[in-house]
């Protein structure tokens, strides 16, 4: 990923107890409550599998929440990460090593329901359990990695440079910092 530090100041670092006392930091809620929901919704289906819901409900509720990470990641590394990774000068490597991290522990979910589709038993049922749990794990570390890295970022942000992030496409976003760095 493409570095290259702009003109501009170096990274802000904020820690995470002193988020919530930015004054930015209201425009932040949108992420980090996808991230609380995406968390809510693995340890759901983590209950679901243990109390023994159907392998079929179970997974097409799986399937279709990983749709929507999907989604989510697609943006991330497509508009956020590029974005501030330019801005900021910064690496965000390791968040798209998460995001790899957490595609290999969705191989081993459906891995697992693949099992439990093809014969229903209390063993194959806890081997869902697990590869689900694994996925937790996988997900809040890579969460816990994301936001450290992004909300500070954010945060750094003007309000007017915010908005501008917020509606504009990434050609135009990297269009401004071409010419920001040209100046």
């Amino acid at each position: 990923m493409n570095t290259n530090a702009t003109h501009r100041a170096s990274p802000p670092r904020l820690p995470r107890e002193q988020w919530a006392q930015h004054p930015h930091f209201p425009g932040q809620a949108l992420l980090l409550g996808s991230h609380a929901s995406f968390c809510a919704i693995n340890a759901r289906l983590i209950e679901q599998a243990q109390r023994g819901g159907t392998a079929a409900h179970l997974e097409s509720r799986y399937r279709s929440w990983i749709a929507a990470m999907r989604s989510h990641e697609g943006y991330e590394e497509h508009k956020l990460y590029p974005y501030l990774a330019r801005r900021w000068g910064v690496s965000f490597d390791e968040a798209e090593a998460g995001h790899h991290a957490l595609h290999e522990a969705h191989a081993g979910v459906l891995s697992a329901f693949s099992g439990l589709r093809t014969q229903e038993s209390a063993d194959r049922r806890a081997s869902v359990v697990k590869a689900l749990q694994e996925h937790e794990r996988v997900l809040q570390a890579h969460l816990q990695v994301e936001e450290d890295l992004v909300i500070p970022l954010l945060l750094g942000l003007s309000p007017n440079e915010f908005e501008r992030y917020y509606y504009s496409s990434i050609a135009t976003l990297m269009r401004d910092l071409d010419r920001q760095e040209a100046n």
